[in-house]
């Protein structure tokens, strides 16, 4: 499902495919129990994403020499707070859960989304695409490529974990327009100002039913 391409060549990763339906706490009930806590009412569908997601933070640190079995909690915002001088993002979706890490000297920030590629609910992309972004998904459309529509949102999720760790600050689906190009490469630009830097570029796939986006700052 993934693959080195998408990432910055420091850029560890990790990803599991999960069974659909089926909520497996395995990886949950390895965690540390701080880790646990956050997610302690929720529902096992939650609980089974979670610790799913976490597991893979934690093996993608071991690849970067960084896993110390410190648990990784949440911020703001639900960001995840990696170890010192580690940027990182994690991502999951109904069967599949990703994480990836990279040194920040290297890698500022890092973002990654993954989404069943499927029509998003009616109504939604209203919410979520500029005007000027519209003319992208006919264009993806006529090319044969479905899903065109959840791929912006995807996109969108991608870029706002990528910004918010390095503003703290609140990144609205109309404050960055995004330029999604076939060669499986985008970029969004920033609309809001003051801003660390104009644009976040991207990498994104379609595969196994899903897609996944992919930013990085460096």
């Amino acid at each position: 499902m993934l693959d080195r391409a998408l990432f910055p060549n420091s850029a560890k990763f990790c990803w599991v495919k999960t069974e659909i339906g089926v909520n497996d706490l395995t990886n949950f009930n390895g965690l540390h129990p701080l880790e646990k806590a956050l997610v302690t009412h929720a529902l096992d569908v939650r609980k089974a994403e979670f610790g799913d997601a976490r597991w893979c933070a934690h093996r993608a640190l071991e690849q970067l020499g960084r896993e110390t079995g410190t648990p990784i909690l949440r911020g703001e915002r639900g960001m995840p707070l990696l170890p010192p001088a580690v940027s990182g993002s994690l991502t999951h979706t109904e069967g599949f859960r990703a994480a990836v890490v990279a040194p920040s000297l290297l890698v500022r920030s890092i973002g990654i989304d993954a989404e069943p590629i499927e029509a998003l609910p009616e109504g939604i992309l209203g919410s979520i695409a500029r005007e000027g972004e519209l003319p992208q998904l006919e264009k993806f459309r006529d090319a044969g490529i479905d899903g065109a529509d959840r791929l912006l949102f995807c996109t969108k999720e991608a870029t706002y974990k990528a910004w918010f760790p390095l503003t703290h600050r609140w990144l609205g689906f109309e404050q960055a327009e995004v330029d999604l190009r076939l060669d499986g490469t985008f970029v969004s630009y920033l609309l809001v100002r003051p801003t660390p830097v104009p644009f976040i570029s991207g990498r994104w796939v379609m595969r196994g039913g899903y897609v996944i986006a992919t930013t990085a700052i460096t």
